[in-house]
């Protein structure tokens, strides 16, 4: 089985590289940015005025491994530049109680510790987490950053790091807040993604349709244009919606489609034709499936994986906030996209193949290199938050479990390689190398 094959060279060499250590350079400096009022400095040494940005929730990674954030808080992207040593060996993370670690740093709680979305760098292969220090209104945001070869954290030191800014347009100013203190705001940018040489930002207008697309070339240059609407039949609502907006996209092509695949609160699964999104422009969507009502998805990777059969396949992966994570088939999606989608009602799953895997509790997760995705977890025991690795095609780690396998006395049958096998690999890169077995 290749992924076994694969797996097993790369054990002697993950327990030698953990001690290793990924050095980052941001001594390249240009204007300064504003960060806030604050002038204190942690008992750990964290300097709140070079590190903090009034909001930082969603991030995406960009040419030049540019780092763009969100600030819904005051409608801003910024284009913050990174520098990092190339990381080529698969090491994982095995971090619990992330959420502690970096509220040590930051002097706080760990329940002060409110994370807004983590993104992996593509060279590094360290994990940038956005956090807010404290849940007020007011509360500041930093980027805390964790490499995978010492598991220390540090913060990005925005405010002496080359970068660019850029206010969208249609900021939702005027709409009333949602369940009494919900800002509107909070749903200004709810993702975004570089495509081909612009920056597509996802979520509120003031606009009469309340959902939008942004459209902002990169390196910035002053232009942006705004979709004035994005259309989609939401099947257990059996409307079509233009208010709610789009939480997480991607692009891929279908079927030789330059295609915007996205998913919704409730939870749709659509897609548009990139042709559709013009400036002033009407987006109308196709919806895929249903991924099953009372959800939010958080995030949507595309990737290779592989299964115990040897078979590679290209999957789309969506992790959900109230239901378990869904793997579908881009081959199934391709072949759904050629028909007219679901046009009634249905409170799903339904409209494609949609396979349920096990990723509960998972709050940010993405590709980390081509054998390992990174996810931050709550920790359903303990309630903490940890920062952990899992192999592409599996979504679960061995460790979560206690079963027949894990009994002292237990001997694999002769049939039982495979697991065997694949078991031995699992258990030095979720930090249990001890436990290989012999027999």
């Amino acid at each position: 089985m290749k992924i076994i094959s694969k797996l097993s060279v790369l054990v002697s060499v993950i327990v030698m590289v953990l001690s290793c250590k990924t050095n980052t350079d941001n001594s390249e400096s240009s204007e300064l940015l504003a960060a806030n009022s604050e002038t204190s400095t942690t008992e750990s040494g964290v300097n709140m005025e070079e590190n903090t940005l009034p909001g930082a929730s969603i991030m995406a990674f960009g040419p030049d491994n540019v780092l763009f954030v969100g600030d819904s808080k005051s409608g801003m992207i910024h284009a913050l530049k990174t520098e990092a040593s190339e990381l080529k060996d698969p090491i994982p993370f095995n971090i619990w109680g992330v959420d502690k670690k970096i509220g040590e740093k930051l002097g706080i709680n760990a329940s002060d510790v409110v994370i807004q979305d983590m993104k992996i760098h593509p060279v590094s292969q360290e994990a940038y987490i956005s956090v807010k220090r404290g849940h007020a209104p007011e509360a500041k945001s930093l980027i805390a950053i964790i490499s995978p070869t010492d598991n220390d954290v540090r913060f990005f030191n925005v405010a002496n790091t080359k970068h660019s800014k850029v206010k969208v347009q249609g900021y939702p100013e005027g709409i009333s807040n949602f369940w009494r203190d919900i800002p509107a705001y909070t749903l200004t940018i709810t993702d975004i993604d570089f495509h081909k040489g612009s920056l597509y930002v996802s979520g509120l207008s003031n606009g009469e349709f309340a959902s939008t697309m942004r459209v902002i070339p990169y390196p910035f240059n002053g232009e942006q244009s705004k979709v004035a609407s994005i259309e989609m039949f939401h099947t257990v609502h059996t409307q079509k919606e233009t208010r709610a907006p789009i939480r997480t996209m991607l692009f891929h092509e279908l079927n030789g489609v330059e295609t915007l695949i996205a998913a919704y609160t409730c939870t749709p699964l659509v897609t548009f034709p990139t042709s559709q999104i013009k400036d002033g422009g009407h987006m109308k969507s196709k919806t895929m499936a249903e991924l099953g009502y009372g959800n939010v998805p958080i995030d949507m990777l595309i990737f290779d994986a592989q299964d115990f059969a040897g078979n590679v396949d290209k999957k789309l992966l969506i992790t959900n906030k109230y239901r378990s994570a869904s793997v579908i088939s881009i081959k199934d999606l391709e072949k759904a996209n050629k028909g007219e989608g679901l046009t009634s009602y249905t409170d799903g799953p339904e409209g494609l193949p949609i396979k349920p895997v096990p990723l509960s509790g998972v709050m940010q997760i993405d590709d980390q290199n081509p054998m390992m995705l990174t996810l931050l977890r709550r920790n359903m025991d303990k309630g903490t938050v940890d920062l952990l690795s899992e192999i592409k095609g599996t979504y679960f780690r061995l460790s979560d479990f206690i079963n027949e396998y894990d009994f002292s006395d237990y001997k694999y049958p002769e049939s039982g390689d495979l697991y065997k096998n694949y078991h031995n690999m699992a258990r030095p890169l979720e930090g249990f190398p001890e436990l290989i077995r012999k027999n």
